[in-house]
């Protein structure tokens, strides 16, 4: 039931998606190709398939052209808008919003079930950054459950101006009913470095200190730790990119313990609102029970709409 509730939703999504695209004419002459994500009487703010979230004076605007050209011209705009906004648009409007979704499954002489959700929240500006995401993964073979795990995160960056230099604070909560304790918690704040940042390429570093906790499990202290990171994306064309990412937690109370996790995404653009993900990620961790593996890879195949 969950599979075919998943695939209607996913059609329902990518129907709304391609409604969503316009072609924008200006007044110049010149053409641009987006998504009507907010408009009023003065300003048409879309997103660019690369120059990202635009906003444009009507004054600048001499035509909106849906480009599925069976909506009467004179309906075209609030058309688009109406399919677009899948949440509220007064809700957090000027920040990007993406659902991934992932499902992989058989039934035969074997029954298994993937599931594989995500949400991402993020907003940038020459003051600062915010970044929200939260994922579920579940899998299910003949009846038993082999992953059933849940994290949401939050990192916000403080931009110091005319500086590569910001300070940073980000916790996470993670529940996975596969290890040895229920849910756990960490934050963490420091300062950071921005060695490339332009629309092609990132390499952002991070270094500062925060605190561990563990509940349900054989150790359910406060561990403080540090923060080490690396994060990179690489456009490498109009429709291909590679964001990656690995942090290190090592233990300040025993100096031999450290977590790592790392992850890898492969994003493949297929139109102005949808994209195509592939993803790795693998979590370390030095401190755990004999019976309890110290890597936990883990990858997903899914979906990405814009909301």
């Amino acid at each position: 039931m969950k599979y075919y509730l998943l695939v209607a939703v996913c059609f329902f999504l990518s129907s709304n998606a391609a409604l969503a695209k316009t072609r924008i004419t200006l007044s110049n002459g010149d053409t641009l190709q987006g998504i009507v994500v907010d408009q009023n009487e003065e300003v048409v703010t879309f997103q660019h398939e690369t120059l990202g979230i635009l906003s444009l004076a009507r004054s600048q605007i001499s035509d909106l052209t849906n480009e599925l050209e069976d909506l009467p011209s004179e309906n075209i705009t609030q058309t688009a808008v109406t399919k677009k906004a899948l949440l509220p648009r007064w809700l957090l409007p000027n920040w990007e919003k993406y659902l991934d979704i992932g499902v992989s499954g058989a039934d035969g002489n074997s029954q298994s079930q993937d599931i594989h959700t995500a949400l991402t929240i993020q907003t940038e500006s020459s003051e600062r950054r915010h970044k929200i995401q939260a994922a579920y993964d579940s899998s299910e073979k003949d009846g038993d459950k082999s992953r059933d795990e849940f994290f949401a995160a939050l990192n916000s960056d403080w931009l110091i101006p005319d500086s590569q230099y910001f300070y940073f604070a980000s916790s996470r909560f993670d529940w996975d009913d596969f290890q040895d304790w229920d849910y756990r918690f960490n934050i963490a704040g420091g300062g950071g470095y921005d060695f490339i940042n332009n629309d092609a390429r990132t390499l952002r570093g991070k270094a500062g200190l925060g605190f561990n906790r563990e509940f349900g499990g054989a150790d359910d202290d406060i561990s403080p730790e540090g923060l080490l990171e690396l994060s990179s994306t690489w456009q490498l064309s109009e429709s291909h990119g590679i964001e990656l990412k690995t942090t290190f937690y090592p233990q300040l109370d025993e100096l031999q313990e450290f977590r790592n996790i790392t992850t890898l995404v492969w994003v493949n653009k297929l139109n102005g609102s949808m994209r195509l993900k592939v993803g790795l990620s693998n979590e370390h961790d030095t401190d755990v029970p004999d019976d309890v593996k110290k890597n936990d890879f883990k990858y997903s195949t899914s979906l990405s709409w814009d909301l």
